[in-house]
This record gives structure tokens, C-alpha cells and sequence, in this order.
């Protein structure tokens, strides 16, 4: 039924008027009040991390929320009415999907070099004597490695409505960033979206 909902999405978002809520977070349509009620959310490329973050962040503007695989398990194929009635049964007035749309990749040589030292000591005799030294020597070894990291990702919200049966999005919400470091992995930059996201919803009276 998921992949159902998301053919809607066909209707270019450019046949809506674009209006920038935030950085680099732009909304189509109409988002006044367009989330109301018990809300399901779904955001299927998150990781659990990302995934519980994000209904925090719906949760602190008041949202009552709940995860799509609260309701459905991953990868399962629902017929439509089974659809309707577990929305129904769970009093769903928005549904909200969250996807990746696009992701730039890039590729760096890191080069990491690490320090030692060690030490050795030994004892000669000669006449009866013993001499005792020691010695020491620090080196350097310096490894090389290719890293692939994201330099740019985009996500999508779409808002539906149970006031219309679901049929059509009533507001999308895109958003982008950029990143500049390797260490930064993608669900720390959807996190980073999301949150913005849900900012510029809250200062549009969204919720």
C-alpha cells in the first residue's frame, strides 16, 4: 500500500509555488493546520536512531506521532482495506512520508600517521664488572585509506490527509544540506534535515 501512496507522488512539485521556511527547506502548498491529529510517519531509508529522533522532533511541537512500523512491519504488502482499517482503528488523520530523493558522493585518500617508541636494554661483563645500558628509538607509521562520504543529501516530505481518503499530497516539504567532513554519516545529515524541517512546519502554525 506504501508503494501505492507514493505513485501519487508523480505531480511535479514545481506546479505548486516553492517558499523557502528555513535553510536550505523550501515547502509546496499550503502547510497551514496540514498536520492535525494522530500522525504515522514514515521514513523507511532511517536507521533506528534517526527514526526515533525524528518523532521526537514531531513529538515536541505537540504531534502525537507514531512509526510506521509501529503499525506495519517492514517489507510487508497490506491490501488496501486492511490499509484503511488499521489507519482507522488507530484514529490516523496524517500520514507522513520522509524519503531520500538525492545524495552526492565523494571520494577522499586519508592519510593517518601514528607515532612509537620502544626501548631495549641489555648488560655486558667484562673483568668481573657489569655494565648495564639501555637504548631507545620513536618512529613514525603512516597508513592510507579511500573514504566515500556524502557531501550533499536531499530529503522530501509529503503530508496527506485523511479529510480527502489520503488521495493526494497536500503539502511537500524538501529540504538539503551539505557536509564537508567524512566523519559526518548520512543519518547524521538526515537528522540535521528533519530537524529543520520540523522547525520551519512549526513556524508556518503546521501542527
Amino acid at each position: 500500500m506504501k508503494r501505492l501512496i507514493l505513485l501519487l507522488l508523480v505531480v511535479p512539485c514545481c506546479l505548486m509555488a516553492q517558499e523557502k521556511i528555513g535553510n536550505k527547506i523550501y515547502k509546496y502548498g499550503d502547510v497551514y493546520h496540514a498536520i492535525e491529529g494522530n500522525t504515522l510517519i514514515s521514513f523507511e531509508e532511517a536507521d533506528a536512531k534517526t527514526m526515533s529522533k525524528t518523532l521526537e522532533y514531531f513529538s515536541d511541537t505537540g504531534a502525537p506521532v507514531k512509526s510506521w512500523n509501529s503499525l506495519f512491519l517492514p517489507g510487508s504488502n497490506v491490501a488496501e482495506d486492511e490499509f484503511n482499517g488499521i489507519l482507522n482503528k488507530n484514529n490516523i488523520e496524517t500520514l507522513i512520508l520522509i524519503d531520500v530523493i538525492d545524495a552526492s558522493i565523494a571520494t577522499m585518500n586519508r592519510t593517518t600517521a601514528s607515532a612509537y617508541a620502544t626501548s631495549s636494554a641489555y648488560a655486558t661483563a667484562n673483568r668481573n664488572k657489569v655494565k648495564r645500558k639501555s637504548e631507545a628509538s620513536m618512529g613514525s607509521v603512516t597508513t592510507s585509506q579511500v573514504v566515500d562520504y556524502t557531501t550533499e543529501m536531499s530529503l522530501r516530505l509529503t503530508i496527506f490527509s485523511k479529510k480527502d481518503g489520503f488521495s493526494k499530497p497536500v503539502a511537500v516539504v524538501e529540504g538539503r544540506v551539505t557536509n564537508q567532513s567524512p566523519d559526518t554519516t548520512d543519518d547524521q545529515l538526515a537528522r540535521r534535515i528533519v530537524r529543520r524541517m520540523v522547525k520551519g512546519l512549526e513556524e508556518q502554525k503546521a501542527f
